[in-house]
């Protein structure tokens, strides 16, 4: 099946969007999110030229919240999230200059490998949802402006914060996504058992 680029993007957003209206607990965090989300869909088709390099409003969007996270970080906490960023930053922009050069080693679609392989790097940064979730994106906008500053110098233009930019980003998220309601079924289904067991004895 042929995907065109934003494919991914927009259908996990739409996805996620869904998710947290009308499942989720109603409170300002559902909110925020909600609201983040239709922004980015929003501002995924529009853009803005800064010395010559194209930037989509959604990467700005998303590098604004995802610092704002970041400064609330001190001491130890910030100096690893700092290291733990580069390595995520220095991976994205490694994949795609690899994808670049020599694409024939992408055996598979590259959207899903690259995916696939930072999702593999946030699950060995960090434990928890809200960290990897924070330090894939910190990674992956930073990435994609180091991939495109490095192609610039050679006179190849590359748009920052692109739809492909997205689409490697939503699936990566929607897996963390997946993995945290993954890790929280079995916890459910026990209070839902217990909860069932406690209405049997009464």
């Amino acid at each position: 099946m042929l995907w065109l680029e934003g494919s991914y993007f927009y259908w996990v957003s739409w996805f996620l969007w869904i998710v947290y209206t009308f499942f989720a607990p109603k409170n300002h965090v559902r909110l925020r999110i909600c609201l983040y989300i239709l922004l980015l869909i929003t501002l995924s088709a529009h853009g803005i030229t800064i010395y010559s390099f194209h930037i989509s409003f959604a990467y700005i969007l998303m590098l604004i919240v995802s610092y704002s996270f970041v400064m609330k970080q001190t001491g130890t906490a910030f100096i690893y999230f700092s290291f733990a960023s580069a390595s995520v930053t220095m991976l994205y922009a490694a994949f795609h200059f690899l994808l670049l050069f020599d694409p024939v080693w992408a055996f598979v679609e590259a959207t899903w490998l690259l995916a696939f392989v930072l999702l593999l790097a946030s699950f060995a940064l960090y434990r928890s949802f809200d960290e990897r979730l924070l330090v894939l994106t910190v990674g992956c906008c930073q990435g994609d402006f180091l991939y495109a500053f490095v192609l610039k110098q050679f006179s190849f233009p590359h748009s920052i914060g692109s739809l492909s930019f997205l689409d490697g980003w939503a699936l990566a998220t929607v897996c963390l996504f997946l993995w945290k309601w993954l890790e929280q079924l079995p916890i459910y289904i026990d209070a839902r058992f217990q909860k069932r067991a406690k209405e049997a004895n009464t």
